[in-house]
């Protein structure tokens, strides 16, 4: 492998969110590189993986009964994986998983080691790690930490006027990188438009296209995306709240709107047998589900695996695949994204019309007052709350298109820039 290219590559994982924060990163910073190579390739899977989907969980240190056995299996991953890139990486990132509560830290730092001891071991010279969307720690063996405004508290802002070490290898942004373009979108919305030509035999499918056709031709729409649950307690998503949600969406059907909702691996199931049931009774609005679904006991045991009373249908529905954000490209549509995600990022970047629904959503502030700082920034610069939008337009007639919000910076940009700089940068630091 050549060792002049700077290539950047990180441990693949189950959790969407992190993937697709590590898929926007390894992208930008590759994108220049002279190999060009398309992040997902980036992804190094661990050993008996051979997609995504076959992992049930982060390969983290968190897992294992002690470093030496942790760093045996990133040797053997990197031993595995690592020749069939077409050049020595420079740079290793990772994501700081939030629902790894009390051991991200430690899980992302020790991430960090072991892939500078492998290196070191193999003599294939420096590496430059990375951590991203993390709180602010001061980790032993991360060169640079994405520490995101809405991770920030008090003390941490204090921490970082008194120590210029831990200022210098912190880089601060508003919002989280991402992999998400408005070119993405209009990709997804033509391989979309090329599966609604089309008409099938089965009855669910059959009607959820005609659904799905009719949505495209309203000239103002509304696309939902949930978030979730996490393991804790801190944040409730409840059926309650999707009863909420769901008048909120009949409301603006009435005044002409169609209304698409998804959902994510965090989404409760009896909360998507709700949404499901309720768009089954409603021609105007549409829910597809977005979760795997359990094919073994096993599985149904997996709260982020979907299990319920409409298995068959969804299996059946798999077919149209995941529709969002396809079904953002049709014009004149606002993006719904719930206050317990930081999706909202990602059309609020691209310049898509964007609003957070939070009404009816339980956030523990004293465990995840990131959330709330996150509507915090958003809101009204960059997005609208929901309820603000639905009565907006149910009473003064108010549409997607009549929102100019600020656009967010290219966080991708801003984020691979800031790792050049760093690691040309000379006599300033060192790498470990």
């Amino acid at each position: 492998m050549k060792k002049d290219t700077l290539l950047a590559f990180a441990v693949d994982t189950p959790y969407m969110g992190c993937r697709n924060q590590l898929l926007g990163a390894l992208d930008a910073i590759n994108k220049n590189s002279k190999t060009a190579l398309p992040a997902e390739k980036c992804l190094l899977l661990p050993s008996g993986a051979e997609t995504v989907d076959d992992m049930r969980e982060s390969l983290c240190y968190a897992h294992f009964g002690s470093y030496r056995s942790f760093q045996n299996e990133i040797f053997a991953l990197l031993d595995a994986r690592l020749p069939q890139l077409p050049a020595v990486p420079r740079v290793f990132i990772t994501a700081y998983n939030l629902t790894e509560s009390g051991a991200a830290d430690k899980n992302a730092d020790m991430l960090c080691r072991a892939v500078k001891e492998y290196y070191r071991r193999h003599n294939l010279g420096k590496i430059f790690t990375v951590v991203l969307i993390s709180r602010l720690h001061n980790y032993k063996y991360v060169d640079l930490v994405n520490v995101p405004k809405h991770l920030l508290t008090f003390y941490s802002r204090i921490r970082l006027l008194q120590n210029k070490k831990l200022r210098q290898k912190t880089l601060i942004t508003v919002g989280t990188v991402h992999k998400f373009t408005m070119a993405g979108v209009l990709a997804r919305k033509a391989e979309l438009d090329e599966k609604l030509k089309k008409t099938p035999r089965e009855p669910v499918l059959k009607q959820q296209i005609a659904k799905l056709r009719n949505f495209t031709r309203k000239s103002k729409k509304v696309v939902i995306c949930l978030g979730g649950r996490v393991e804790g307690s801190e944040i409730v998503f409840n059926v309650n709240y999707a009863k909420s949600l769901f008048e909120k969406c009949v409301a603006l059907v009435r005044h002409g709107y169609g209304v698409a909702i998804v959902n994510g691996p965090r989404t409760p199931n009896d909360v998507t047998d709700y949404l499901y049931e309720a768009a089954l009774s409603a021609p105007d609005i549409i829910f597809q589900n977005c979760k795997n679904i359990a094919g073994s006991d096993a599985e149904r045991k997996v709260w982020r695996i979907y299990s319920g009373r409409h298995e068959d249908d969804f299996a059946k529905l798999k077919k149209l695949g995941n529709i969002y954000p396809a079904v953002l490209g049709y014009g004149n549509t606002l993006a719904v994204h719930t206050s317990d995600t930081y999706s909202c990022c990602e059309t609020v970047s691209a310049g898509i019309p964007t609003a957070i629904s939070s009404e009816g959503i339980f956030i523990d502030k004293s465990v995840r007052a990131d959330c709330l700082n996150m509507l915090q920034l958003m809101t009204p610069k960059y997005a609208l709350r929901f309820e603000d939008f639905v009565s907006l337009a149910c009473y003064m007639g108010i549409e997607p298109q009549h929102l100019h919000p600020a656009v967010l910076s290219d966080l991708p940009r801003v984020f691979a820039e800031a790792v050049r700089h760093r690691i040309t940068e000379t006599g300033r630091r060192r790498i470990k």
